[in-house]
């Protein structure tokens, strides 16, 4: 009797993940959990049938000029806008976000200080609000933003000296990367003007787009992509104004005690004693470099399951509580903050030494619920939500 009891059993659990793992890859359902608050992401968040659709602009260098090239509503359609800009850069875009239909505008900028690999270690500020994670979906991010008085109504900065942590996956999944981006392009320059700081972490999806790996990349982007005339392959190419941009990013900054790192750093990266700085180094030069190419001493540190914007093991609490500790005292850091890896809620580990903040944003969205992120104010943690209501990190 017992053995029947366990065979059905097993029998029931097989069934729940091939059947979840078939709805996960016709996108009929956004995750597959797998014990309570612990789920894994399917491609994309519903069925894909998204195809040619507001997006853009695309700047790309072409020979010796600067090329926008947007698609714009027109009307009932769509129209394909192209504009030669000016040689030294200094031009404004206008990025037209469909779903809240809403504009806003972007300097674009093209000094070489623009151009300037990120610093790798900051002073810690009064406050800090950090999220992951937010995969295309402009709305989302938006409420967080405003929420949490990052931006106001008009999407200007208006969080003064506080600095603002994205740490990975803003691409892939959802419908407005693009304008997501060139948001994220846009308030760096007013943070910086206002004394402040958005600091960009490369995740996994980040390096995917830039390394030619387009598993999850929704059908939107290719029809867009035949649309402009520019292979979507070529999109985030040298030759393009975000291509650049994202290639000054790092895959983790220590910003006073606090590790800020998409996937985590894992022992085996760690027995490297590679500094923080070497660690960026090799990130950005693996971009552009074919993985044949690499040792083996650079292919840990850079690419999946060990690399910082791929590992898992921290939230899935696999390395040992004195490994954690090692590692953040190799790094002068008490904490750890880490996306990738989805939970339920803001979640520490470790007695607190790791925060996971991998939140499912879409689905809240689509239901119209808070969204949450990190904050850090007065040396104190809080879940901060979309509506500017706080509460203790538990």
């Amino acid at each position: 009797m017992v053995k029947k009891i366990v065979l059905g059993v097993l029998l029931l659990v097989v069934l729940y993940f091939a059947g979840g793992i078939g709805l996960l890859a016709l996108g009929k359902i956004n995750r597959l959990y797998f014990l309570p608050g612990w789920s894994i992401k399917g491609p994309h968040s519903v069925s894909d049938f998204s195809g040619v659709a507001a997006d853009g602009p695309l700047v790309v260098s072409e020979g010796g000029r600067l090329i926008s090239k947007r698609i714009v509503p027109s009307g009932n359609s769509l129209l394909v806008q192209t504009d030669t800009l000016r040689p030294d850069g200094r031009d404004t875009l206008t990025c037209f976000v469909q779903e809240t239909k809403r504009e806003f505008r972007v300097p674009l900028r093209r000094t070489p200080d623009s151009l300037a690999v990120e610093a790798t270690e900051y002073p810690a500020p009064a406050k800090w609000l950090a999220l992951s994670d937010i995969e295309g979906n402009f709305k989302g991010f938006e409420s967080l933003l405003r929420g949490a008085g990052v931006v106001d109504q008009h999407l200007a900065w208006q969080f003064g000296k506080g600095h603002l942590v994205l740490v990975g996956d803003f691409f892939d999944r959802g419908l407005n990367v693009t304008e997501c981006l060139w948001l994220i392009y846009k308030l760096e320059q007013e943070a910086k003007q206002a004394g402040g700081k958005v600091h960009f972490i490369l995740g996994n999806h980040e390096r995917m787009n830039l390394t030619g790996h387009y598993k999850y990349v929704r059908r939107k982007y290719r029809a867009n992509a035949d649309t402009l005339g520019i292979p979507y392959e070529n999109w985030y190419d040298r030759s393009t104004v975000l291509g650049q941009w994202l290639r000054t990013k790092n895959v983790v900054e220590r910003i006073g005690g606090v590790l800020f790192v998409h996937g985590g750093i894992s022992p085996a990266v760690a027995t490297q004693r590679l500094s923080l700085n070497r660690l960026n180094a090799l990130a950005r030069a693996s971009i552009d470099t074919p993985v044949a190419q690499l040792s083996a001493q650079e292919r840990q540190a850079t690419q999946p399951p060990s690399s910082p914007d791929w590992y898992r093991g921290l939230v899935f609490e696999e390395a040992e509580e004195a490994e954690v500790a090692q590692i953040l005292a190799a790094y002068s850091a008490s904490t750890m903050v880490v996306g990738h890896t989805p939970v339920e809620r803001i979640k520490p580990l470790y007695h607190g030494k790791v925060i996971a903040i991998d939140l499912p944003h879409q689905e809240l969205t689509d239901k119209g619920q808070p969204l949450h992120a990190l904050l850090m104010e007065n040396g104190k943690l809080r879940v901060l939500d979309s509506q500017g209501r706080s509460s203790a990190v538990q």
